[in-house]
């Protein structure tokens, strides 16, 4: 059976991985000021938009326009459904974007007219889809992706990959450490989310205070406070490493970086990180942080997730 992966661009994985295993992105477009922007994670396109966007702040220069209905419904007709069997459609937590209502609206058509035209091009008429909300965002979406890789490699059957993936998506934490408070203050709070006060903004901003965000099962919060970017980092990765010794649920740590993804590695704590990784056969993928992402957390922000049934890394 060919299984198929659909997933927003918002999903933090490397493109080369993505390309790789034939996963397919759905793009969000951002409007920057009067224009639009795809985001398709396209890494040198990417960095560009770092180099000329980021350093704006402008409380209203940037939103996301995500797929809407009908464009998931040509992409799966004209495509998917003739590409594939069986495709898991894995989205943003629809508590942050509309993907997932979209993608689940589109589903419902999908089911009705695909049998026509598999039936036109000589395919057995059966075909099924599976739209799951990933309930994180960016690395903590590209969790539950990479494990639907490793499944699909391993001859798994589509009820027990959807099985596996929904009893991934309860256990997958995701945790970030802005390099500048002003994006995520601005951008939560005209979203109405509350992880970050005006408070704690202009003090942070005064005091060089850096929050270590954490987001599971749709909620977003702040887990820690420290004094200065680099300090959080190395505390980061001092936690992921002594997660990765207290066990994970998939052999995986997704990062992702608002900059050029080989600077990761120099960052304080990596390298310890890294070799307790090793040590434990742990795979780390490592991709630059999308443009969706970015005008919500801003450059130079740093995101890490993984699974696990006890996270022990705060």
């Amino acid at each position: 059976m060919r299984i198929g992966i659909v997933v927003d661009s918002a999903c933090d994985l490397p493109r080369d991985f993505l390309d790789q295993h034939g996963v397919l992105v759905m793009p969000i477009t951002l409007r920057i000021g009067e224009r639009l922007i795809e985001d398709a994670r396209d890494p040198k396109a990417t960095q560009a938009f770092y180099r000329r966007q980021m350093d704006r702040k402008d409380e209203d220069f940037a939103e996301s326009i995500p797929y809407s209905v009908e464009q998931i419904e040509r992409l799966f007709l004209e495509r998917l459904v003739l590409d594939y069997d069986y495709v898991f459609c894995l989205t943003i937590t629809s508590e942050r974007s509309p993907i997932y209502q979209h993608a689940m609206q589109a589903s419902r058509t999908i089911l009705t007219k695909y049998k026509a035209i598999r039936r036109q091009a000589g395919l057995p008429e059966r075909f099924g889809l599976a739209v799951l909300s990933t309930r994180n965002l960016f690395t903590g979406q590209a969790v539950p992706v990479a494990e639907a890789v490793r499944l699909i490699r391993a001859g798994g059957a589509p009820s027990e990959i959807g099985a596996r993936l929904r009893q991934l998506i309860e256990q997958t934490h995701t945790y970030l450490v802005p390099a500048d408070l002003f994006h995520i203050y601005k951008r939560a709070s005209r979203k109405g989310d509350s992880s970050l006060s005006w408070t704690s903004y202009t003090l942070g901003s005064w005091l060089d205070m850096k929050p270590i965000l954490h987001c599971h099962c749709d909620v977003t919060r702040t887990v820690d406070k420290v004094r200065g970017f680099e300090v959080g980092v190395g505390k980061l990765f001092a936690g992921l490493a002594r997660q990765i010794e207290g066990g994970l649920s998939a052999p995986v740590v997704c990062l992702s970086y608002g900059g050029e993804p080989e600077q990761v590695e120099a960052l304080p704590g990596y390298a310890h990180f890294a070799e307790t990784a090793a040590a434990h056969h742990t795979n780390i993928l490592i991709a630059p942080m999308s443009k969706t992402a970015a005008v919500n957390v801003g450059p130079g922000a740093i995101s890490a997730a993984f699974a696990a049934v006890s996270p022990t890394i705060h």
